[in-house]
């Protein structure tokens, strides 16, 4: 199997924050971050979609690894 590496060129985000709904349920209040990531091809012929929807919580987690891989790599490389 063969994969290609792919560059991120677009990152677009929404942040929503659910107040109020018909039913009385644990989802009021909650907070949603939207992500769309866009990558490109190595070779530029291919554009894609990554849809995203986390939690708060789970947004922190993401950016806590991310902080850590960065720090790996600058060590690293």
């Amino acid at each position: 199997m063969t994969t290609q590496n792919q560059q991120l060129v677009d990152l677009d985000w929404k942040f929503a924050i659910n107040v109020a709904n018909s039913k009385n349920d644990e989802n009021t209040g909650t907070a949603r971050l939207y992500l769309k990531l866009t990558t490109m091809s190595n070779n530029g012929t291919d554009r894609t979609d990554i849809p995203l929807s986390v939690t708060l919580e789970q947004f922190y987690a993401l950016v806590h690894q991310l902080e850590k891989a960065k720090l790996e790599m600058d060590v690293y490389g």
